[in-house]
């Protein structure tokens, strides 16, 4: 079966499948793109490795981006120009209130589809379009039945497996209902009556750590693979976070399907998912984000707001200030590098705005 990989969380997984190739949305380990590929200065650290995953990845046909970021307009040019596999930009507006904009978004569709074909896939009937469409509603829906028996690092990784496929999301349900559970309780577990030795203790000494722990949000953009770290180090300050609103988290998931539209017009029942529902910094205007920020920090009861965010986002860097305002709540601008070199500065960042929070 032929792979397409993808970014951005507006690619519907499903469209992708329904046209029989097989979908993967890539969180890019910290490589760096080879010289052909053009000069990395003034590229995002997330861009930057996604173009070096991208044009060397095995066994991939065709590579989707989206216009959501100019940075990865700029890595479709330079994947375009490298001779690698083909490349498709998907225009998604930034305007979301008008019937236009959603028409815009089902012609991308549909230009999308013809792109896939082009890749040796088949336009789907609307009955097996809307059977991929119920099919990965249910994963979604085990998914996020499963986050909240994770820690935030586990359910991070958990939604990266979800977007790697099927077969990674069904094998990592199938671990979870044998017991595994690769992170501590999270922030609401119960710390457990006595300290008991061996794993029972280890697990109750954690218990009681994250009873003791300062609820945080965690904002911003895409995580690289290697960036889950940031949870560890934000635990090792004595914080957890109650709220994972990135790019890579539970977000920017689509919104449950309709059943019963969904047979009737599965096409505009997954441009409702997904260009009506899913809140993001470069929608305009972006009050979806921020209500959606408004409802999600009251439920987690977070205390301050980590604001991750790559270099050269400017989106995110213009919000900094209407965090503050909006939320009332205490926010760490954490402008990354992805250089490793500069992980030290950033846990040390980390640590002096919990010592501020206690």
């Amino acid at each position: 079966m032929r792979t397409v990989v993808y970014s951005s969380p507006f690619v519907p997984a499903e469209w992708l499948a329904a046209h029989g190739l097989r979908p993967v949305r890539l969180r890019p380990g910290a490589g760096a793109p080879a010289e052909s590929l053009g000069p990395i200065m003034g590229m995002c650290p997330y861009a930057r490795a996604f173009v070096g995953e991208a044009a060397s990845m095995p066994g991939v046909d065709g590579v989707v981006l989206t216009t959501t970021c100019d940075q990865m307009r700029r890595a479709a040019e330079w994947l375009a120009l490298d001779g690698g596999p083909p490349v498709f930009l998907m225009n998604v507006p930034a305007t979301w209130q008008t019937p236009a904009a959603a028409r815009l978004y089902r012609d991308e569709l549909q230009r999308l589809g013809r792109f896939l074909v082009g890749l040796g896939g088949a336009p789907p009937s609307r009955e097996r379009l809307a059977e991929t469409l119920e099919a990965y509603d249910a994963r979604r829906a085990a998914l996020r039945g499963a986050l909240g028996a994770l820690g935030p690092r586990g359910a991070s990784e958990a939604v990266a497996r979800f977007d790697r496929g099927a077969e990674a999301h069904d094998a990592a349900l199938r671990d979870l209902g044998r017991g595994g559970s690769p992170d501590p309780p999270r922030l609401n577990r119960t710390r457990g009556a006595q300290d008991a030795g061996g794993a029972a203790g280890q697990e109750t000494r954690r218990a009681r750590a994250h009873s003791q722990a300062v609820p945080l949000a965690l904002v911003g953009g895409p995580l690289r693979r290697d960036d889950v770290r940031l949870f560890d180090a934000i635990e090792r300050a004595g914080g957890l976070v109650a709220l994972d609103g990135t790019e890579s988290g539970a977000r920017t998931l689509p919104a449950p399907f309709d059943r019963r539209r969904l047979r009737d017009d599965p096409l505009l029942e997954l441009v409702d998912a997904y260009f009506g529902a899913i809140p993001d910094i470069f929608r305009r205007p972006d009050t979806a984000l921020h209500e959606w920020l408004g409802r999600e920090l009251a439920a987690s009861l977070a205390r301050g707001i980590i604001l991750w965010r790559n270099v050269w986002c400017d989106l995110w860097a213009a919000s900094v200030v209407r965090l503050r305002e909006t939320t009332g709540l205490p926010v760490l601008d954490l402008d990354v590098s992805g250089e490793d070199a500069g992980f030290g500065r950033t846990g040390d960042r980390i640590q002096a705005f919990m010592e501020m929070l206690r």
